[in-house]
């Protein structure tokens, strides 16, 4: 009698108490002998306004790169081959200037004598091949094979390879690389529990975009017969910067920019320990000041970026 009667109570309270929400450890993961694909896309669309007059600049870029990884050596290192395939690019710049480049097209040639220099920039990428080199943390430790890429600037058009110089050394490839497996958070995730982090997005001609994103974890989601962990993203605050030894004509002193709207999703492949693809969209607005000739040119910037980045099918 006595336990009939405590039974119910025992339910009753069960019944009432939180359900524990799901939590996951997401983390990268590193399967020697594997392979893959991923072709990353941008668009971007600026209209830099300096005293008065709008400059308005378009941009649609897909790149293809290939990873490769390899075996563990006996000290724990783990090498990443690296490989930049194909460039697509479609410019359109002030002054009705339309640039068109597609690296599958072996006669490709920009005919315009004003930007024929961005011919030598993407062809120079296009074959591109460096080594991340992980320890046995799989932190990285060093890159390897980026003299070869510094090589080829010396027979660049003096602007190319001033546009170039820098974008490939083995610094910026190591940052780029920690950035883009250092979003995930160091705990377990649940739903309710945002994270943040901060990458810096290389604009080229000793320009950078730093940002502060948040992070959430949004549960699992089913897509194309797997089940993926979807993580939200948005962009909180960016700041730019131009380094003070550029040797640009045209400075940039200050900068007090806003992040006007702001939303992502990465897909990530719990199993595999890799992301599977990722959106973003982020609209941002703002005074500059610009220094030309020791004259101040007071500037507004409004610029949205579109960042896509998909895994594709590898040859066997």
């Amino acid at each position: 009698m006595v336990r009939r009667a405590w039974l119910p109570a025992l339910i009753l309270v069960v019944g009432v108490l939180p359900t524990a929400q799901a939590q996951v450890k997401l983390e990268h993961k590193f399967i020697e002998g594997t392979k893959s694909a991923s072709r990353t896309t941008t668009k971007t669309h600026q209209i830099l306004s300096i005293m008065g007059m709008d400059l308005e600049t378009n941009a649609d870029e897909s790149v293809l790169t290939t990873s490769s990884i390899g075996k563990r050596n006996a000290d724990g290192t783990l090498p990443i081959a690296q490989k930049i395939v194909s460039i697509r690019s479609q410019l359109t710049l002030p002054g009705g200037i339309s640039v068109t480049f597609d690296s599958a097209d072996p006669n490709v040639k920009i005919e315009n004598p004003q930007v024929a220099f961005l011919g030598d920039v993407f062809k120079a990428l296009v074959g591109v091949e460096y080594t991340v080199v992980l320890d046995a943390k799989d932190k990285v430790k060093f890159v390897e094979g980026t003299e070869t890429f510094d090589a080829k600037l010396d027979g660049l058009d003096p602007k190319a390879a001033a546009m170039l110089r820098g974008r490939l050394g083995a610094e910026k490839i190591k940052q780029a690389f920690e950035q883009e497996i250092g979003n995930l958070p160091t705990v377990l995730a649940r739903q309710g529990e945002p994270w943040e982090a901060t990458s810096t997005l290389d604009l080229g001609s000793d320009q950078t975009l730093t940002f502060r994103k948040r992070y959430e974890y949004l549960g699992t989601v089913e897509k194309a017969g797997k089940s993926l962990d979807k993580i939200g993203v948005r962009s909180l605050t960016a700041v730019y910067a131009m380094d003070p030894k550029s040797a640009s004509p045209l400075k940039a002193t200050k900068s007090d920019l806003t992040v006007e709207s702001s939303d992502g999703t990465i897909l990530f492949d719990r199993e595999a320990g890799e992301k599977v693809e990722s959106t973003t969209v982020t609209r941002i607005k703002g005074n500059l000041t610009l220094e030309a000739g020791g004259k101040e040119l007071p500037t507004t910037l409004d610029l949205t970026l579109e960042f896509s980045d998909k895994r594709e099918p590898t040859e066997k």
